[in-house]
């Protein structure tokens, strides 16, 4: 469905509007946890993919919430 270009372009779109310096995720902050925490829950991926595609094609969707700490 997405290629993984799609998902760096994703993650870069994100991070341009969002801070993930605190994000926490298996024993890991910041990027390398967001990272690991997309790569390893699918369904989240999915859906934060499918807000991606929104947005670069200008429909008004907000990115899933993350959640604090994982």
């Amino acid at each position: 469905m997405f290629t993984l270009q799609n998902e760096r372009d994703a993650i870069e779109h994100y991070m341009s509007k969002h801070n993930v310096d605190d994000f926490v995720y298996d024993g890991l902050v910041g990027f390398e946890a967001f990272d690991l925490f997309l790569t390893m829950n699918e369904a989240f991926m999915l859906e934060f993919m499918c807000a991606y595609f929104d947005q670069i094609n200008g429909l008004d969707t907000d990115y899933p919430k993350l959640p604090m700490t994982v």
